[in-house]
């Protein structure tokens, strides 16, 4: 699939890249720089994958944390360690949290602002539930999330994302899928665990990557291939 941004992610990568080459250890805080030097010398295949089923979030109508219900709160970020500022909440107002989950917990974050604009929409409760029965289900693993949900809670919406998006594989960019990995991303840092792979997906809105960890099938979480 042709990627209308790929032009402009490939001048980015050029700026990215220094002069000199930069060795990338796994156990190194990876950097934009390293990744646009791994995707130089590596060259990989870019997969193209879509959101399959709706999820459910929360919208962020301010740039207040303690706005922000707790049993939310509490989890943002848990799965890939990531820690959100306040400089980010104020950016990104308007967008919304993603709740989802993966088989052993929560697994929420923030959608950045431009990517929420520029490819979902929202969608009625109803259909998460019609569409997405296993996030239902998991709801029990955040008991006051499924009251909010259960009671229709203003806040709590469902979201689809409609384009489709291009991702990069760690393991074709040399880096181990039995070794965790922390990459510098738009929001601070990102992590994966040892013993699987994760994507890459390029945020235009800040010219940087950002990781999509995978789900008990080794695909992007909440993702299908684009057939």
């Amino acid at each position: 699939m042709i990627n209308p941004a790929r032009p402009f992610r490939n001048i980015m990568l050029a700026a990215l890249v220094t002069a000199m080459p930069v060795v990338a250890q796994a156990d190194d805080i990876q950097t934009q720089t390293m990744i646009a030097e791994r995707i130089s010398q590596h060259n990989p295949a870019s997969e193209s994958y879509i959101k399959d089923r709706p999820i459910l979030g929360w919208q962020l109508t301010s740039d207040d944390f303690g706005a922000i219900p707790e049993a939310i709160r509490k989890n943002l970020g848990s799965v890939d360690g990531t820690s959100y500022d306040q400089a980010y909440l104020t950016e990104n107002t308007g967008s919304i949290i993603a709740l989802q989950f993966r088989n052993d917990g929560p697994d929420f974050y923030i959608i950045g602002k431009s990517t929420f604009d520029a490819a979902y929409e929202l969608v009625s409760l109803d259909d998460v539930s019609a569409k997405n029965t296993r996030l239902i289900e998991r709801l029990d693993m955040a008991p006051e999330v499924k009251a909010m949900f259960e009671d229709r809670t203003p806040g709590i919406v469902g979201a689809l994302k409609t384009t489709p998006v291009e991702m990069l594989r760690l393991s074709d960019l040399g880096y181990a899928t039995g070794e965790a990995l922390t990459i510098q991303a738009p929001w601070g840092e990102q992590t994966k665990p040892e013993g699987a792979d994760a994507f890459l997906v390029w945020d235009g809105g800040e010219n940087q990557y950002y990781m999509v960890n995978t789900d008990d099938d080794g695909l992007p979480s909440s993702y299908v291939p684009v057939q």
